[in-house]
């Protein structure tokens, strides 16, 4: 029976994860990383055959972790309650979750990953399906009718904006002030009161 791994692929991402929210995607090297944890840096290696794969799926976990919250907002039968849980969450996980917003609202992809691993090309492309899917839905049982711009209208309203509102706050590590959550329940309310007038 082979000997059981000490440090799990989660332990190294998390560990990495730290680096990058201190010092930037250079300071996640493997040296680095093995120090953090107390390993070889080959240890690293033996779960990540090379930097980009690790950064890769440290990007990967990370979005899919913001974007399982988005999905279960939207998926509120109530259209209202999906857009305020929706802009809700976009706040609420980036104070819960300060380095992985960090690493999202900070960093490119490219910022991180100089060449996308082609073993993960279709795990990315999954992760970008599903919230195209969710928004087409949600678009279709607000409006009753979907067209292309009404998509990008409810993408702008439900994930461009609160995620711009949080942004700015991170470099400094503030937090938003008191006023903002709100502003953005008010202002995607009536953005979306414009994009089709006579639906709720």
């Amino acid at each position: 029976m082979g000997r059981k791994p000490q440090y799990s692929a989660d332990d190294i991402l998390d560990a990495a994860l730290g680096l990058v929210a201190a010092g930037g995607p250079s300071a996640a090297t493997a040296t680095a990383i093995g120090r953090v944890l107390g390993a070889p840096s080959g240890s690293i290696y033996h779960r990540f055959p090379s930097r980009d794969e690790l950064m890769a799926r440290l990007w990967l976990r990370s979005i899919a972790r913001y974007q399982d919250g988005v999905l279960a907002a939207l998926a509120l039968p109530d259209a209202d309650d999906a857009l305020a849980a929706a802009i809700d969450h976009a706040f609420d996980w980036t104070a819960s979750n300060h380095n992985e917003a960090l690493l999202l609202l900070q960093y490119e992809k490219a910022d991180l990953v100089a060449h996308w691993p082609d073993t993960l090309a279709t795990e990315l492309k999954t992760l970008n399906s599903r919230v195209r899917k969710t928004l087409r839905e949600y678009t279709d049982r607000r409006y009753g009718e979907v067209t292309t711009e009404r998509i990008d209208k409810v993408m702008f309203a439900l994930i461009d904006m609160p995620y711009a509102a949080v942004r700015r706050h991170l470099p400094d590590k503030g937090e938003p002030a008191p006023w903002l959550r709100e502003f953005v329940h008010a202002s995607a309310h009536a953005l979306l009161a414009r994009a089709c007038p006579n639906k709720p």
